[in-house]
């Protein structure tokens, strides 16, 4: 996915030994905004993100703020 146009639901990990957490992804400009369905603990700028549709790796990197 070259561009991300409008919502994609995804689930998405924050730590290695995370569970997954349903959340939304979008683009704006050269970053992926996410919003998660529940409140996540502790998520600190420089940490990976990575989020997944079914068990298929759709993309991540790093959390900015």
């Amino acid at each position: 996915m070259d561009e991300i146009k409008d919502w994609v639901y995804v689930t998405a990990k924050t730590r290695y030994s995370s569970k997954e957490s349903k959340a939304k992804i979008i683009q704006e400009g050269n970053n992926i905004k996410v919003i998660f369905d529940e409140p996540q603990r502790a998520i600190t700028p420089g940490q990976s993100a990575v989020f997944y549709v079914d068990d298929i790796v759709l993309g991540g990197g790093k959390i900015c703020k």
